[in-house]
């Protein structure tokens, strides 16, 4: 059974994003963004229980893709994130007056920090941030007052890494990318966040220049300032295969990895 989704297509609807001031010498202009799909929700519910022993509200997470509104922006594109607060577990059908009295303040989703942190402070491994808005709920919502927060950010050039396509080049391409990932996040790494959810997917690849950016912030995580880089990340983002991630692959993957795979003896990897 499919989880409940709180939240409509809104496909041609436009959402504004008002001029936010980042820091200093950086700002976000207002734009307005039209909407051209839904990619996914996901929900995530909460008892009045819950909520007493501090879980924080319910709230339900959207991503779609979208462009800017202007006629002759009809190229820039953009992913908006909608963070959403949801009734309690079942309290979905009581009226409007009763849903009001649960209504809170934005609660500090992760993402939207990070993300505009690291855009604010101009790190390059990161799709930048192109709008965020934090307002109330209609009086006919949900939630009526209760709280919804849109983020936007740019659609980078490139794809996201593929396992297949990338256990399939030869071993200086794959280097060439590893170096590119070590770059990127250990860029990332210095403001105090990582992404979470770490799958090679997370990995943009343009394939043209090499740039590398990474993505996958709906799970971030706050990290020391101090933290470094080591090859621990080549391994959960799969750029390199653990022993455990090799029998995996043995097991269930099966398809032919490059010819050239260079094994460390010390640690059972494979490269």
């Amino acid at each position: 059974m499919s989880e409940m989704e709180f939240l409509p297509k809104m496909i041609g609807d436009v959402i504004t994003t008002p001029r936010k001031n980042l820091s200093g010498w950086y700002s976000i202009p207002e734009h307005r963004w039209v909407i051209l799909e839904k990619l996914n929700e996901r929900p995530y519910p909460a008892s009045i229980n819950d909520f007493k022993e501090g879980m924080g509200p319910a709230f339900t997470a959207g991503k779609y893709r979208c462009r800017l509104a202007n006629a002759d922006n009809e190229e820039k594109f953009g992913f908006m994130r909608i963070y959403k607060q949801i009734p309690f577990e079942g309290t979905y059908l009581e009226n409007a007056d009763d849903r009001r009295t649960q209504a809170c303040a934005a609660r500090k989703h992760l993402e939207v920090e990070a993300m505009i942190c690291l855009t604010e402070n101009r790190v390059s491994a990161v799709p930048r941030v192109c709008g965020c808005r934090i307002d109330k709920q209609a009086k006919d919502d949900l939630v009526p007052d209760g709280y919804i927060v849109y983020l936007v950010w740019e659609e980078v050039e490139g794809v996201s890494l593929d396992y297949k396509y990338f256990w399939r080049l030869p071993y200086t391409d794959r280097q060439h990318i590893r170096e590119n990932f070590k770059t990127a996040l250990s860029e990332i790494l210095k403001f105090g966040y990582k992404p979470c959810f770490s799958t090679i997917a997370k990995v943009i690849l343009n394939r043209d220049t090499g740039d590398v950016k990474i993505c996958g912030f709906s799970g971030a995580v706050r990290n020391h300032a101090d933290l470094k880089f080591s090859d621990h990340y080549f391994g959960t983002f799969s750029l390199a295969l653990t022993p455990g991630k090799w029998m995996r692959h043995k097991s269930y993957d099966r398809f032919d990895l490059a010819e050239d795979l260079r094994f460390d003896e010390e640690t059972g990897w494979r490269w």
